[in-house]
């Protein structure tokens, strides 16, 4: 299975990588918005897991341009996202995602 994964946090694109090839799947991956649109144009990944917040354009534009594709349309997309579910849920229903995953909410400890 193909994930592609769209999030301008390094670390955290890294982390999730690095977490996902451990289990056997296939990852793409990317730090920017347009690009991701083009990934999953040519990747055809199986599942997209999209940030929200993000520079240039946000996770809910690049799931409404990824859902109006009649080629990428029935790709599940789920929000990577620390903002609570309900400030984003009716928008989210409204571009046909398939769910959220939250991002960790607690910093790194300081040594």
């Amino acid at each position: 299975m193909k994930i592609l994964i769209v999030d301008d946090e390094k670390l955290l694109l890294d982390l999730y990588h690095d977490i996902l090839v451990e289990n056997g799947f296939e990852v793409v991956m990317t730090t920017n918005s347009k690009e991701g649109i083009e990934l999953a144009k040519r990747e055809m990944p199986d599942v997209i897991l999209l940030d929200i917040l993000m520079p240039e354009m946000n996770g809910f534009d690049v799931a409404k341009i990824l859902k109006s594709d009649d080629t990428m349309k029935n790709i599940p997309i789920y929000l990577l996202t620390n903002l609570p579910e309900e400030s984003s849920s009716e928008k989210a229903k409204e571009l046909g995602v398939s769910g959220y995953m939250m991002k960790a909410m607690t910093e790194p400890s300081k040594l």
